[in-house]
């Protein structure tokens, strides 16, 4: 994918000062060790007011004897590539390259190319520095191999690789590219209607939706002042695309919806292309993934979904983590293990007001090692209900079935204590347990009537991963936007705009600085 070629001439002329593509072969204006020079000491290193990091591009050159690498074939080649990163929602000022003396130029070029590796490889920031309850590790990248490499087999290439090659990735990219446009174009405003707006209607408020919905490529551009049958379809496709019920009239919350900023919209892209970014490569062919924003469940099978379901995820107080995990087995008719979190909060309140609470419910204490731990005996009334996904891990985080089925029928989903409720789970069981031949679904049912306890092994561990996604892209190119109902993306946000603060080039005054000409 490419930027648009205005665009793209812009970024050129930014990341890469005039001259510098055109310039002497690096080998012939840098003396003989003066890039050691330039690198050698300990301490911040700071060169035409560009903080470089001294460790990684000091590794570079001690493993190349000091030699100068930029030719001016490979400077342009690198302008061409920086030239892209604003398809990737990323601020191409956090790695121009400043105007400066042959030796700190190079050093400049080194330090540009290792930044945006490391930004397309594993992300700008690092979410667990700030989530106290991320534990999706981020991918390991070692961008002076990358470098090393690159100069043998090319800039452009190494630097695309080290990107998410998830087809959903590029497809979010290219709704980047689009919402900047309806960021600089003038039909997407906000809105005044007359509430309820429906089908039936006519008059003025109709044009104005049809032109707001025009604006975003959600339904053709029409004057038609009747809230017709293709207006109510047109309504529906952004209520589902936002999470909303797809009812196809106009009520208080999608017209908040509708009044969202395409830059707003623009913001909550670019966060979540950055969350790819910081996430894990591995794509295993038979997987699970949770859209916690989303409030679904997905279990792919040969890199295919298969089957898709709503959930129910934490509430705001206990926010569902972000994390990988491993299916190991499936658990039918499981009691409850009640965390003391609940009897403090819950159980014990509900005893003082109803001393029988625990019988009618079907608690009961049990003996385990080092004391006695309260139990939901196995049943229809379980709060587990009738299957429970083992997923082992340090926060007890797993999928369940649910005796409240009612909850899935709810446009805002965030409702557990944590763990994850599925609206399908025989038959994401039956699926899971697909190859054990002793297992399809009538035994499945014939264990859960016996209302016996029965831990039935996987045939093989499946990746469950927790994801954090409050906007993507379908398949069909429909772009999807949830609420950020944890507030990630806000503090998101805030982390990427303090590391473009500290990347953005300044005049330094100090004694330590290494003078430049820019």
């Amino acid at each position: 994918m490419s930027a648009s070629k205005p665009f793209r001439l812009l970024i050129l002329l930014l990341v890469l000062p005039l001259g510098l593509a055109a310039a002497r072969p690096a080998s012939a204006q840098i003396e003989s060790g003066a890039l050691a020079a330039l690198l050698a000491g300990g301490g911040k290193l700071v060169i035409a007011g560009r903080a470089v990091d001294r460790a990684p591009v000091t590794d570079f050159y001690r493993g190349d004897g000091f030699n100068p690498v930029w030719t001016p074939e490979r400077r342009a080649a690198l302008a061409e590539a920086l030239a892209e990163a604003p398809s990737h929602g990323l601020d191409p000022a956090a790695f121009a390259v400043p105007e400066a003396a042959p030796a700190q130029t190079e050093i400049l070029l080194t330090d540009a190319f290792l930044r945006y590796a490391t930004a397309l490889g594993r992300g700008r920031v690092a979410p667990a520095a700030f989530e106290s309850d991320w534990l999706m590790p981020q991918p390991s990248v070692n961008a002076v191999q990358a470098l090393s490499r690159a100069l043998t087999a090319g800039i452009a290439p190494i630097l695309a690789a080290l990107a998410p090659s998830d087809p959903a990735y590029g497809r979010l990219r290219q709704a980047y590219l689009r919402y900047r446009d309806y960021v600089s174009g003038s039909a997407w405003r906000p809105l005044a209607l007359p509430l309820p707006l429906k089908r039936g209607d006519s008059g003025d408020a109709v044009v104005t939706l049809r032109r707001r919905l025009a604006a975003e490529d959600l339904a053709p551009a029409s004057d038609d002042p009747a809230f017709d049958d293709g207006l109510v379809a047109a309504v529906a496709r952004f209520q589902a695309a936002r999470g909303l019920p797809p009812d196809g009239s106009v009520a208080s919350a999608t017209l908040v919806a509708l009044n969202i900023s395409p830059g707003e919209r623009l913001r909550e892209i670019r966060l979540n292309l950055e969350r790819w970014r910081s996430m894990p490569r591995d794509n295993p062919a038979i997987r699970v993934e949770v859209n916690i924003p989303g409030a679904s469940v997905v279990l792919f099978q040969d890199n295919q979904p298969t089957l898709t379901m709503h959930s129910v995820v934490g509430q705001i107080d206990h926010p569902s983590p972000v994390m990988r995990m491993t299916m190991t087995a499936v658990l039918l008719n499981p009691p409850w293990n009640v965390p003391n979190s609940i009897i403090v909060n819950e159980i014990r309140p509900a005893l003082k007001k109803d001393p029988d609470f625990l019988k009618r419910n079907r608690y009961a204490y049990v003996d385990v090692a080092g004391g006695k731990q309260l139990i939901q005996l196995p049943g229809a009334d379980n709060a587990l209900g009738r299957i429970k996904f083992e997923m082992p891990n340090p926060l007890d985080i797993y999928l369940h079935d649910t005796p409240a089925p009612s909850l899935f029928d709810r446009s805002r989903r965030a409702l557990s204590h944590g763990c994850i409720r599925v609206d399908n789970p025989r038959e994401l069981a039956r699926l899971v347990l697909a190859g054990n031949p002793a297992w399809p679904m009538d035994a499945i049912d014939a264990a859960i009537a016996t209302g016996k306890t029965r831990s039935v092994k996987l045939p093989h561990a499946i990746p469950v991963y927790l994801f954090y996604r409050t906007a993507w892209v379908d398949a069909d190119g429909t772009v999807e936007f949830r609420n950020d109902v944890y507030g990630r993306d806000q503090r998101l946000n805030q982390a990427l705009a303090q590391r473009d603060q500290k990347d953005q080039r300044a005049p330094d005054t100090r004694a330590d600085a290494v003078p430049g000409k820019g």
